[in-house]
């Protein structure tokens, strides 16, 4: 890209990579929110605990597998209608493959490093819309057929020197509760174990309303919230348990993968069909 700089270098550790024997999808993040950091220090002076962007839409295009080396580059769109967006493209060093790229809404009082939107067309969003969420509220995604999926506590080790939750914990988050969800939606955990069959995602977009703190407690709220073709939607939303306040909202575009050919297949009859044995409410 012409423009673009490096701004993280990394290597897959065995243990970031999930239960399909790839990099989990909060390792990605991790990498992208350093790689945001460090390019937004580089080129604008800004401090690197500085807040998260207010939206950060990822998407994965290759697998990354335990022992590959990646290599982050940066820039900022100078064109098209997502001109002055951060954009960040992760690959694959030994391949060449670009494993995923992530679209920040634009660093404030920061025009350089720009690329073309045509050389990064692959990172601008498809299945997901681009504007900010507007959160739900609880009693929302508990009546539209959702569940509570965790109740945590922000410890200090998964913040910044600010204090406030980094990306990978609220992405971490994310994942746990995702097998709920999906057994939510009528597409059984049992099911897709039978079949050698896994869960991936394939976009996501984040929309940060506000920080969620060191020693805060967490409220997290998930639905399935559309089901197409192979797709499968998930929605998650993250509460402040002390008053409700909403953190962060997260939409999730997933397909089930079969881990022996490592390709996507169709989601079964059930999807859509609330299991009888999951409660909705506490």
């Amino acid at each position: 890209m012409n423009g673009a700089v490096e701004s993280h270098r990394s290597f897959i550790n065995t243990w970031e990579c999930d239960e399909n024997a790839h990099l989990n999808v909060q390792f990605y993040l991790k990498r992208f929110d350093e790689a945001a950091r460090v390019f937004a220090f580089q080129q604008a002076g800004r401090p690197l605990d500085d807040a998260l962007p207010r939206v950060r839409h990822v998407r994965y295009h290759a697998e990354l597998f335990a022992g590959a080396t990646t290599r982050t580059v940066s820039g900022t769109i100078a064109d098209g209608p997502y001109q002055r967006h951060v954009v960040h493209r992760l690959f694959n060093l030994e391949s060449g493959k670009l494993a995923a790229t992530a679209l920040d809404t634009p660093l404030p009082g920061f025009r350089g490093c720009a690329v073309n939107a045509a050389d990064v067309e692959r990172a601008l969003p498809r299945g997901v819309e681009p504007a900010p969420a507007t959160p739900m509220t609880a009693e929302e995604v508990l009546s539209a057929g959702g569940l509570c999926t965790s109740r945590s506590i922000a410890l200090p080790g998964e913040c910044d020197a600010a204090g406030a939750l980094t990306e990978q914990f609220y992405v971490g988050r994310f994942t746990d509760a995702a097998p709920h969800v999906w057994e939510q939606g009528g597409v059984g955990i049992a099911w897709l174990t039978q079949n050698g069959l896994g869960r991936v995602a394939l976009e996501m977009k984040i929309t940060h309303h506000q920080p969620a703190r060191a020693g805060d407690g967490l409220m997290l709220y998930s639905l399935p919230s559309a089901f197409s073709g192979k797709t499968f939607h998930l929605r998650h939303e993250m509460k402040r348990m002390a008053d409700g306040a909403p953190l962060v909202t997260g939409e999730i575009i997933a397909v089930i993968l079969d881990l022996k050919t490592r390709k996507t297949v169709p989601l079964p009859e059930t999807a859509g069909a609330r299991p009888s044995n999951v409660a909705l409410a506490d």
